[in-house]
């Protein structure tokens, strides 16, 4: 039910921003559902991140399959699906709820920072060759028996982070001087008692959300790996009368 919810509230919001964007653009339509039209514009618009999406690992794929009607007819269904659910959605009202109003204004806020962390960051991120050997040379203990393929992603992306970070920092160090800060620590300070202290956590780093790199995410080898055979247990030996 959450996902489900998630995933409405991203198409209200989507379906509301390229309104916004595209209300003085081309009239041309790709689809209508009961009059309400997807015009060329909003698949356009669609169709971009749909590409970006799935081929997150292998974005060299995009411009032959920007070609492919076979992918613009799955983005488009996609498109005519989440009409269907919305049209249902307004009908009950669903988009005037708090909860979803207060998810529409996080997922905006999400979108925004995406976007500034990609404009200003993830195009400077390169990670070398060079830099994935060195670091596997360092560590090769910690990639024995592991798939070679999926060892060079983990590195890639440890070394991508590991820059992103300290990017991200250092405008953060710049915008911290730029404005003034006032923290109310009272404000937000819980009552803990002995019993649900929180437990200590790692460094969590700039807090901001990861930039969408792609070939960055993490896949696990599709190779199974066996399974361990439990130790058998001795029987005790009988004493012999």
């Amino acid at each position: 039910m959450r996902i489900w919810k998630s995933l409405l509230v991203m198409s209200i919001l989507f379906f509301f921003l390229i309104g916004m964007v595209n209300c003085s653009k081309k009239k041309g339509w790709v689809a209508k559902i009961e009059g309400e039209v997807i015009t060329i514009d909003d698949f356009n618009v669609r169709f971009e991140y749909y590409l970006k999406s799935k081929y997150a690992q292998q974005p060299e794929l995009i411009p032959r399959a920007r070609n492919s009607m076979e992918e613009r007819k799955a983005a488009l269904k996609d498109m005519i699906n989440e009409k269907l659910i919305l049209k249902e959605a307004k009908k009950m009202k669903i988009h005037e709820k708090d909860e979803v109003k207060d998810l529409i204004k996080l997922y905006t806020q999400q979108i925004v920072l995406n976007a500034y962390i990609e404009q200003n960051l993830a195009g400077d991120i390169q990670v070398g060759e060079e830099e994935v050997s060195a670091y596997y040379n360092e560590n090769k203990a910690e990639f024995r028996n592991v798939d070679p393929d999926f060892a060079q992603r983990k590195i890639r992306y440890t070394l991508m982070m590991k820059k992103y970070d300290t990017k991200i920092m250092e405008i953060l160090d710049s915008l911290k001087n730029k404005y003034r800060i006032e923290e109310n620590e009272g404000a937000i300070r819980p009552i803990i008692n002995e019993t649900n202290m929180p437990q200590e956590q790692g460094d969590i780093g700039s807090g901001l959300p990861m930039p969408q790199i792609p070939g960055a995410t993490i896949k696990p080898p599709t190779k199974e790996q066996p399974a361990k055979e439990e130790p058998k247990k001795e029987e005790p030996k009988k004493e012999e009368k």
